[in-house]
């Protein structure tokens, strides 16, 4: 009766309806989903793209621009003056000109401004380039490891359910020993007692994957009913072949935050190089060349007055320049000056920070996969011994050379083996996905490529 209550219980766990979708998510769809959905990114991919649009602009501010023209000018006009004036006849002019021109306006600020403006908005727009990178790379880990997370719990539903038919064979076992003689009826019980415990822990491990799979599809924003693919075997990509200072020049060259915080260095030191830019002129440079056409003129009697005429072409060049000199400013240059310095220090420092947290991520990173990856070796060898222990003790148990108490031991070891794999395995994944990011090569998706 206990076994077909066992029985009964993961026929329901099995049956448990889950709404399937249309369209199935790998983990590359999972985290591109995620990606398109995620209010963060959204918004710092709004703030990346507002910044720049802010570098475009300040980028036509401190370079010329080159703009094209098209003109057309249209008079009309009567009046009783004139040859015709005498007998009150009004002479009417109708007037039409063309002009197409392609021309130029710069203006040069003081000591280059606009050129000072261009680095630290170039900075600003770097900035917000990485900070989008971080919520990218935030969202592939996280949904990696809950993607992981579901993998793990499918794969315990399998430990569990080779748990129970271990069971069964046990409660066969004592039956068999007991109708035999060879053991006491208190066997078959705790036989019993062990199979209700692994059917109820299977039903368990089936809801657990469920929750599981509906935490996922919650966090990348689909539905609760969206379906996935997961791999039936977790993989376990190599370990990168460089060594770690080879791994930290590539991260140091990469890295989004290095690069902003290089770009902000830049901006401070080109700020404090134009401190004395109030001591050079504004030259505001203009040029344009082209070409006009004026239409012929026809008064009131329908006759020519002018003829069409135009120019082989026209140009003009002008400059001009000022130069206006702070003599009283009480005291906003020599703050100025302080305030440059102390903002190159603080960009400095910034950048140094930034270069050792990517040193020691690439660090930490590549040591917890190394450690993965040999815990990860050492689990395969403990379920594998687990493995064989249970075979043999319930082989033992069988033909009497052991009690029901060493068996059950066997099989609990095993299973906690056989758990401890599993989460090495997703360990490791989690760990190369990790090691990966800190580098700043990967994209959030190409970092998962392989998974």
């Amino acid at each position: 009766m206990i076994r077909a209550l066992s029985t009964a219980l993961v026929a329901i766990a099995l049956c448990v309806p889950v709404a399937a979708s249309a369209a199935p998510m790998t983990l590359n769809d999972a985290i591109a989903y995620a990606l398109n959905h995620s209010p963060t990114v959204a918004q710092q991919y709004a703030a990346a793209r507002a910044a720049e649009h802010v570098l475009a602009q300040q980028r036509a501010n401190a370079f010329p621009t080159v703009n094209g023209e098209l003109q057309n000018s249209l008079g009309k006009s009567a009046n009783y003056g004139g040859a015709y004036a005498a007998i009150g006849i009004p002479v009417q002019n109708i007037f039409s000109q063309n002009t197409a021109q392609i021309g130029t306006n710069y203006t040069l600020d003081t000591g280059g401004l606009a050129f000072l403006q261009l680095a630290s908005a170039r900075a600003s727009a770097a900035q917000a380039e990485e900070t989008l990178v971080s919520a990218e790379n935030q969202v592939a880990t996280s949904v990696t490891n809950a993607f992981y997370g579901v993998v793990q719990k499918q794969a315990i539903v399998g430990v569990d359910a080779s748990d129970l038919e271990y069971q069964n064979v046990l409660v066969s076992a004592a039956k068999a020993k007991e109708h035999a003689g060879m053991a006491a009826g208190v066997d078959v019980l705790r036989a019993q007692v062990n199979q209700t415990k692994s059917a109820s822990t299977l039903v368990g491990a089936h809801a657990d994957v469920d929750d599981a799979r509906e935490d996922l599809a919650q966090s990348i924003g689909a539905s609760l009913d969206q379906s996935f693919v997961f791999p039936k075997v977790i993989a376990e990509p190599k370990l990168p072949s460089q060594s770690v200072s080879t791994l930290e020049d590539i991260a140091l060259n990469a890295r989004p935050d290095v690069l902003a915080a290089r770009s902000g260095v830049a901006a401070a030191e080109f700020t404090r190089k134009g401190w004395g830019r109030e001591l050079f002129p504004t030259v505001q440079i203009g040029a344009a060349f082209g070409n006009q056409l004026s239409t012929i003129q026809y008064n009131q009697f329908g006759e020519p007055v002018a003829h069409p005429s135009g120019t082989p072409g026209f140009w003009s060049v002008q400059a001009t320049s000022t130069l206006s000199l702070p003599l009283v400013d009480y005291g906003q240059r020599r703050t100025e000056r302080v305030n440059d310095d102390a903002q190159l220090v603080s960009a400095q420092r910034t950048l140094d920070q930034a270069r050792t947290q990517v040193q020691i991520d690439v660090r930490q990173t590549y040591r917890a996969a190394q450690t993965a990856l040999a815990q990860l070796d050492l689990a395969q060898d403990e379920s594998r011994l687990g493995l064989e222990s249970a075979r043999i003790a319930q082989l033992q148990y069988a033909h009497g050379l052991i009690a029901l108490s060493d068996v059950i031991q066997a099989q609990q070891e095993s299973v906690t083996a056989q758990s401890d794999l599993v989460a090495a395995r997703v360990s490791y994944i989690n760990a190369i996905v990790k090691l990966r990011v800190s580098l700043g090569t990967y994209t959030a998706q190409s970092a998962v490529a392989d998974l």
